[in-house]
C-alpha cells in the first residue's frame, strides 16, 4: 500500500527546472513517499500523476511545481495537497500520442511564422520527457532554440498488439519508446509543423477500396481525379510549397445526364478521411433577399477558412459538392433577371477559390449537364481547372454496371442462371447507368406481372426468377436518351426498301461500304454522304434504310417539319444541340432530310436562311471533340444546283445521285410485287412506261391509285393517275 503525505505547493527552486515536466521535494520526503531512490519515480496529487525528483534547495514539507502544473492539477500555492506515490500499472505504455504545438505567449499579427520539422520536435519530447505520464489536457512548456513552445496533449492511444482487437482511446500513459509522436500546429496559425509522414497526409479511409465505390465503368475517369486532385494532397505540405505549386482547388464532373456525376461526387466524399463535406444543389444557393445568396457562398467556406487560419498546412481537406453548378455560375451578363444576383454569385465564387485571401484546403467539386453555360472565368486553372467528362458507358462499362444492379438478386438466387450480363450489355448501346438500372427495374416488373394473380391480387406459387424473356420485354420499354430514334425512320419506309435495278442495287453497295469504313475507321472521325435525285425518287426512304441498317448507338434525323414555326436562332440551337448529343457517342449517324427546306430555300424572294446555312457549313466541317468518336452525316436533297451555288454541296465528302425507274424491267421488279396487278397487265404497263423517268415514290403512289379506282388495274387507269401525278 502506497504512503501519502500532505505537503505545501510552492514555486520551483530554479527557474532552468521549469522545462523539465517534473515536480521537486526534499529528499526526506522523497524517501518517505516512494522509497529508495530509482531512475523514474512518480506521485499523485488530485489523480494527476507526476515525474517526481529530489531537490537539494526543497525545504521539508513542500513540493514545487511549475505554474503549467498547478493550472493542471488546480493546485493552489497557499493550501496543502494530499501527495501519494503512483505504481506504474502493466500495460500503460502509450501507443500514439497526439500534441498540439504552439507558441507559449499567443502572438500578435506582427510576429513572424515559425517553422518547425517533427522530427525536431521529437527528438527534443523523447530527450526531455521519455518515461513521464502523459494525459490528456495537459500543457507542457518547451525551451525550443530560446522560443517558448507549449505542446497540448489531444489524445492518447494503446500499443496495436495485431490481435485483431479495436483499441480505445485512453485518458493516460506511459510515454516509451516505442511511442509514436502526432504533431499538428495550434490555433495562432503562425507555426508551422513540417512533416515527412505519408501517413498523416492519407486523405483517404484506411478501409477505401474502388470497387466499394459501387460505381462501374469509370476506372479512367477515377485515375484522372486521382492523379489530378489528390496524388499531390498526400505528400508533405512543405515539399509542395518548395515546389512551388498549389493544390487542385476545384473540378467540373460534366456529361449527359444519368451518367453517374453526382454518385462519383457522393461516393467519393464518402471515403474522403476530411472534413464532412458539404453538398449543395445549385438552387438552393439562390434566396430572396439581397445579398443572403453571396453569403450562403460565404458560409460554405467557413469552417475551411478556420481551420486554415489555425492549422495552416496541416488542415484538413474540406470538400464542397455543387450539383447543378451551372444554375448558379451562368456566364456574367447572359441573365436577364435584372438583379445581378447570378453574376454576384460567379464573383464570389471566383473570390473564395482563387482570390487575395484563397484557400488551399478547399476542393470543390462542380457537376453539371450543360459545361457550355459555365462563366469561362471559372473553368480555368486554379479555379475549377480539373475537366472529367463522365460519358456514356462503353461495353466493358455496362457490364460492370449491370453486375453491380444484379448483384443483389444473383447473391439471392433471383437471377436466372441463364441470363447473360454480357448478351444484355451488348445489346444495351448507349445506355447511361441510370438507364441500365431503369432496364433492370423494368425487367424485375416483368417478373412479379407473371406471379401475380389479377383475380385477387395474390402471389402464384412457384419460385421467383428474372430470366431472359423479361431482359428482351425491357429493352423493348426502355430506350436510351442517346440512342436509336427507330420510329422516326420506320415511318419513312413502311413497305421496306424494293431494289429495282443494278445500278440502284451498287449505290447501295457502296453507301454501306462507306458506313463500315467509318465504323472500323481510327483516322477519320467525320464522314458526309450527300444523296441527291428528283423528288419521288426514295432518298428519304434510302437515307432513313442506310441509318437503319448502320446499326450505330445513337441515329437522328433532322427535317424541316420538325422545325415549323422556329425563329432563325431557335432552329440553329436546336439542329446544334443534335450535334452535340451525337459527340457524345462513340458512333452516330445524323440524317439531314432535305437540306433545302431545312435552309428555307424558295425560288422568289429572299430565296434562303443564311444563319442555317453556315451553321449547316460550320456542322457539317466539325469533327466530333471526343477522342475516338465517329459521325456520319447522311444528306438529302432534290435540288444539287441550288447547293452547288450556295457552296454546300462541296461540303459532302461524297455524293452519289439515287438512280430513278427508266427501263420496263425497274418498272416490272416493283409492280409485280403489288396486290392488283396481273401478270400481263404488268407486262403491258411497263411496255406502255418505257422511257419515262419515274422515281420509285411516284410509281408507288400512282400504283395505289389505280388500284383504288379498278382491281385488277388495266392500262388506260394506270396511265390516266400517271398524268395526274405529272407525268405525261
Amino acid at each position: 500500500m502506497s504512503f501519502g503525505l500532505s505537503l505545501k505547493p510552492s514555486n520551483l527552486p530554479e527557474k532552468t527546472l521549469a522545462f523539465t515536466n517534473r515536480c521537486y521535494a526534499s529528499q526526506a520526503d522523497l524517501e518517505r513517499l516512494c522509497g529508495a531512490p530509482s531512475k523514474s519515480q512518480y506521485v499523485e496529487v488530485k489523480s494527476c500523476v507526476f515525474s517526481i525528483e529530489a531537490h537539494r534547495l526543497m525545504e521539508p514539507g513542500t513540493i514545487a511545481f511549475n505554474k503549467v502544473q498547478r493550472e493542471f492539477a488546480k493546485i493552489g500555492l497557499n493550501q496543502e495537497v494530499f501527495v501519494k506515490q503512483f505504481l506504474v500499472p502493466a500495460g500503460f505504455d502509450l501507443g500514439t500520442c497526439k500534441m498540439e504545438v504552439d507558441f507559449f505567449i499567443k502572438p500578435t499579427p506582427e510576429t513572424p511564422k515559425l517553422e518547425v520539422r517533427d522530427e525536431e520536435l521529437e527528438s527534443l519530447v523523447r530527450k526531455n520527457f521519455e518515461a513521464q505520464v502523459f494525459a490528456v489536457g495537459q500543457t507542457i512548456a518547451v525551451d525550443y532554440n530560446g522560443q517558448l513552445l507549449k505542446f497540448d496533449v489531444r489524445s492518447l492511444m494503446p500499443p496495436d498488439l495485431g490481435d485483431g482487437v479495436a483499441r480505445t482511446k485512453v485518458n493516460s500513459g506511459l510515454l516509451a519508446s516505442l511511442t509514436e509522436l502526432d504533431f499538428q500546429q495550434g490555433p495562432s496559425g503562425k507555426l508551422h509543423v513540417l512533416s515527412n509522414k505519408v501517413q498523416q497526409r492519407n486523405i483517404f479511409r484506411p478501409d477505401f477500396n474502388f470497387e466499394d465505390l459501387g460505381i462501374g465503368g469509370l476506372s479512367k475517369q477515377f485515375g484522372d481525379i486521382f492523379r489530378r486532385a489528390f496524388a499531390a494532397r498526400i505528400f508533405p505540405p512543405h515539399m509542395i510549397r518548395d515546389l512551388g505549386i498549389n493544390h487542385v482547388r476545384g473540378m467540373l464532373l460534366y456529361g449527359p445526364p444519368g451518367t453517374g456525376k453526382t454518385l462519383i461526387a457522393r461516393k467519393l466524399a464518402k471515403f474522403l478521411k476530411a472534413a464532412e463535406p458539404k453538398i449543395v444543389n445549385g438552387p438552393e444557393v439562390l434566396n430572396k433577399y439581397v445579398g443572403q445568396a453571396e453569403e450562403n457562398i460565404r458560409n460554405l467556406f467557413a469552417d475551411a477558412e478556420k481551420d486554415e487560419k489555425t492549422l495552416g498546412e496541416n488542415s484538413p481537406l474540406h470538400v464542397v459538392i455543387f450539383d447543378e453548378i451551372d444554375s448558379i455560375c451562368k456566364s456574367r451578363g447572359s441573365t436577364r433577371d435584372g438583379t445581378g444576383v447570378h453574376d454576384s454569385i460567379v464573383n464570389q465564387l471566383l473570390s473564395k477559390i482563387d482570390g487575395v485571401d484563397s484557400l488551399n484546403n478547399i476542393l470543390l467539386i462542380g457537376m453539371t449537364n450543360r459545361k457550355d453555360l459555365i462563366d469561362e472565368a471559372l473553368l480555368r486553372p486554379g479555379r475549377l481547372e480539373v475537366h472529367v467528362e463522365i460519358s456514356l458507358p462503353d461495353e466493358h462499362g455496362r457490364v460492370e454496371i449491370l453486375n453491380i444492379h444484379t448483384k443483389s438478386m444473383r447473391d439471392k438466387g433471383y437471377l436466372d442462371p441463364a441470363v447473360s450480363i454480357q448478351e444484355i450489355a451488348t445489346r444495351s448501346k448507349n445506355f447511361s447507368g441510370a438507364e441500365l438500372e431503369g432496364l433492370i427495374r423494368s425487367a424485375t416488373s416483368y417478373a412479379m406481372n407473371r406471379k401475380v394473380s389479377f383475380t385477387d391480387l395474390s402471389i402464384k406459387d412457384g419460385d421467383f426468377r428474372v430470366c431472359n424473356e423479361d431482359f428482351d420485354m425491357a429493352l423493348d420499354e426502355v430506350k436510351p436518351a442517346f440512342g436509336q430514334h427507330t420510329d422516326e425512320f420506320e415511318k419513312c419506309i413502311p413497305g421496306g426498301l424494293q431494289p429495282y435495278s443494278e445500278e440502284f442495287s451498287h449505290m447501295i453497295g457502296s453507301c454501306m461500304s462507306i458506313i463500315e469504313q467509318l465504323r472500323g475507321s481510327t483516322n477519320t472521325p467525320l464522314m458526309s454522304l450527300l444523296l441527291h435525285g428528283e423528288r419521288g425518287c426514295g432518298k428519304t426512304a434510302l437515307s432513313a434504310h442506310l441509318a437503319q441498317k448502320s446499326d450505330y448507338p445513337f441515329v437522328r434525323r433532322i427535317t424541316s417539319e420538325n422545325y415549323v414555326g422556329y425563329s432563325e436562332p431557335a432552329k440553329i440551337a436546336a439542329i446544334a444541340k443534335v450535334f452535340e448529343d451525337a459527340y457524345k457517342s462513340d458512333l452516330s449517324c445524323i440524317v439531314l432530310d432535305d437540306i433545302e427546306r431545312l435552309i428555307d430555300y424558295v425560288r422568289i424572294g429572299p430565296r434562303f436562311s443564311t444563319p442555317v446555312l453556315q451553321a449547316l457549313f460550320a456542322l457539317l466541317k466539325k469533327p466530333p471533340p471526343k477522342e475516338n468518336s465517329r459521325l456520319l452525316v447522311l444528306g438529302t436533297t432534290a435540288d444539287p444546283h441550288f447547293l452547288e451555288e450556295a457552296d454546300l454541296f462541296q461540303a459532302f465528302n461524297v455524293a452519289l445521285q439515287v438512280p430513278v425507274l427508266s427501263q420496263p424491267p425497274h418498272y416490272k421488279a416493283v409492280l409485280e410485287a403489288l396486290p392488283g396487278f396481273t401478270a400481263p397487265a404488268v407486262q403491258e404497263i411497263s411496255a406502255g412506261i418505257a422511257g419515262k423517268s419515274i422515281g420509285i415514290k411516284t410509281l408507288l403512289l400512282v400504283a395505289e391509285m389505280a388500284v383504288q379506282r379498278e382491281n385488277p388495274v388495266q392500262m388506260g387507269v394506270f396511265l390516266e393517275c400517271l398524268k395526274q401525278c405529272g407525268i405525261a
